[in-house]
């Protein structure tokens, strides 16, 4: 016979738990505290026809972020044997940890996981551990006869993620220092012949500690930038990350831009996530980035300084060419590309996966590049190109060296006589690909004034763990 959970409401306490690290303070008021009987966590249920990580307790089922589990070490506190000296990261034999048991046990939290009647019989669950904040280690095992059987655990090269088809079993859940604890879990239900559903990440605070810690305030949330370097290629990617001090488990962000010496921002389309990344142009030199961190009402937590983009070629400046987009779908794994205005953009097609299943594919064709050459002494001149990165607004990259090109001379003048470059293979198995500068065309001295048309035949070839996105890179080109 289950016991009832002991529901403590923190009403009364205001922010009592405001420091829990990931746990944003201002809703932390009326979060319950469990602190012995029975209680489900890494609760899959469905909601709304979408299936979501929740809790459960005998009163019925609860939002994680609305529950604190307490670990009381007058009841929690465990001696490590020469068994539990062998879960990964743990303390040595002797030491003290502290346990949530898999067993049943008076005054204290009996914890499992699981899933509720809502989901699909037979479906089975990938459980992933995200992340976890706190003063010590965390490790969820089931006991055996042969050791622990551990399903998750905070350590270094520790397991990040185990399956279960059961809807319903209880675990150890352990850890090894008193204080506060944040672990965030992501899932994937496979419900009986269907296909997996990918489930939001959710965080479960945990209290190893006596007594509820007293409010110290609300900790002020800062925003910084990290990743910017000092400066920047025509061409080269700009990857930057947003930083939360201290953490607050909110993941709803906005970047935003403006040229150097205007005074009005503007949102990047798309750019959502605590990532951005984008290809950089000689015209960016000033540009101000700046991150901003929301709540759920999207009501401001938190915003950076601005980052200060600065566009150095040492003198070279290159021309800026054409932008090429790419696109990776989630669901199909293909690759398509964008064309924009005045033959700015060049469309790659959709990337595929080739007869071999071994690489992405796609290909496209660059619009025409023209050189103009009014010199008197007609000295002859060489066009070259060269693309260092893709990137997606979220900072995922595929190099340059993986495009390559075979160019071609789709007109030129009657007294010129104007050579293509030779062909550039894409550089997955081997070589640069034109993450190097490659020759587009070329002229002989005598034979080059005048104005000419290049082109060039893409392709792309991407490897199998390209994640998802839409990419963009971009051409810069020299003619000397």
């Amino acid at each position: 016979m289950r016991s009832k959970a002991a529901l403590a409401t923190l009403t009364a306490l205001g922010l009592a738990l405001g420091p829990l690290a990931g746990v944003a303070t201002a809703q932390a008021a009326d979060r319950q505290v469990v602190s012995e009987g029975h209680l489900d966590l890494f609760y899959v249920d469905v909601r709304d026809s979408a299936h979501v990580l929740t809790a459960h307790t005998e009163s019925g089922t609860i939002a994680p972020a609305d529950l604190v589990v307490q670990a009381k070490p007058s009841v929690a506190a465990r001696t490590v044997s020469a068994t539990i000296a062998t879960l990964p990261g743990w303390k040595a034999q002797g030491e003290t940890y502290y346990l949530l048991p898999q067993n049943s046990q008076p005054g204290q939290v009996f914890a499992g996981f699981g899933h509720s009647s809502t989901v699909a019989a037979g479906t089975s669950v990938t459980y992933n551990l995200d992340s976890v904040q706190g003063p010590g280690a965390f490790a969820l095992w089931q006991n055996g006869e042969e050791g622990p059987a551990v399903f998750l655990a905070s350590a270094d090269g520790a397991p990040k993620s185990f399956t279960s088809a059961a809807d319903h079993e209880h675990a150890n859940w352990g850890f090894t220092e008193q204080g506060e604890y944040t672990v965030t879990v992501s899932a994937t239900a496979t419900p009986p012949g269907a296909a997996p559903v990918a489930i939001p990440p959710v965080s479960y605070s945990f209290l190893v500690g006596e007594e509820l810690p007293s409010d110290p305030g609300t900790p002020a949330t800062e925003l910084s930038i990290s990743g910017l370097s000092g400066h920047y290629h025509a061409g080269g990617v700009a990857a930057l990350t947003a930083v939360q001090t201290p953490e607050t488990g909110e993941d709803h962000y906005h970047w935003f831009t403006r040229a150097a010496g205007q005074s009005e921002w503007a949102v990047v389309p798309g750019a959502l996530s605590a990532k951005y990344g984008f290809v950089v142009r000689t015209a960016d030199n000033g540009r101000e980035v700046k991150a901003v961190l929301y709540d759920h009402d999207h009501g401001v937590i938190a915003e950076s300084a601005p980052a200060v983009i600065a566009v150095d070629d040492h003198g070279n400046d290159p021309v800026n060419g054409p932008t090429i987009s790419t696109s990776l779908s989630a669901q199909e794994g293909v690759l398509a590309v964008s064309v924009a205005p005045e033959n700015r953009e060049v469309d790659l097609g959709a990337l595929r996966l080739n007869a071999a299943a071994d690489r992405y594919t796609a290909a496209g064709a660059l619009k025409p590049i023209t050189v103009t050459d009014t010199r008197s002494e007609n000295p002859g001149w060489t066009a070259s190109g060269r693309v260092r990165a893709f990137t997606t607004v979220d900072g995922q990259q595929i190099g340059g060296k993986h495009l390559g090109w075979m160019p071609s001379v789709l007109s030129a003048s009657a007294n010129q006589a104007v050579t293509p470059g030779p062909r550039v293979a894409p550089g997955l198995t081997g070589g640069n690909g034109l993450s190097a500068w490659s020759q587009l065309g070329t002229a002989p001295a005598g034979a080059g004034r005048g104005a000419a048309q290049l082109g060039a035949d893409l392709v792309l070839e991407a490897p199998l763990d390209t994640a998802p996105g839409a990419y963009r890179a971009m051409v810069i080109l020299t003619a000397i």
